[in-house]
């Protein structure tokens, strides 16, 4: 019998419970759930929008990545470019500076033998007593 009696409960609950709402509560649920989706549809539209700005702001830090790179790019081959320059130059420099040095031991090689003569001049002169007279000639020349 106690199958009996539950069974006569579960006749007593409506099978559909929406037919048990009323017209009121049935258009303040409409109300709710049209507000919902208003404002999920609110908070979607703020999503995109904020995705929006997102997806804009990481292609301007592509593009701001990109120039830098471009930059950096630039500046790398200056510098290897100056590199090469200033190589060059060490380069001619040590060559100068070799001549230069070259140059130097002549130049004191011929000091030294030109103190050398200027001395054994001297010597020549006291010995000899020499004397230098430079004469001056002129000459006229006659018309004949």
């Amino acid at each position: 019998m106690e199958q009996n009696g539950s069974a006569s409960n579960a006749d007593k609950i409506p099978q559909n419970r929406l037919s048990s709402i009323t017209e009121d509560e049935d258009q303040d649920a409409a109300l709710t759930i049209v507000t919902v989706l208003d404002k999920v549809a609110t908070i979607v539209d703020s999503v995109q929008a904020s995705q929006k700005r997102i997806e804009e702001r990481h292609r301007e830090m592509e593009n701001a990545i990109k120039s830098v790179q471009i930059d950096l790019l630039k500046l790398s081959q200056s510098h290897s470019n100056t590199g090469y320059v200033i190589n060059k130059l060490f380069e001619k420099t040590r060559k100068v500076s070799a001549h230069i040095k070259d140059v130097k031991a002549r130049v004191e090689k011929q000091q030294v033998h030109v103190t050398k003569v200027e001395t054994k001049q001297e010597e020549i002169m006291k010995k000899n007593k020499f004397r230098v007279v430079i004469f001056q000639v002129s000459l006229h020349l006659c018309s004949v």
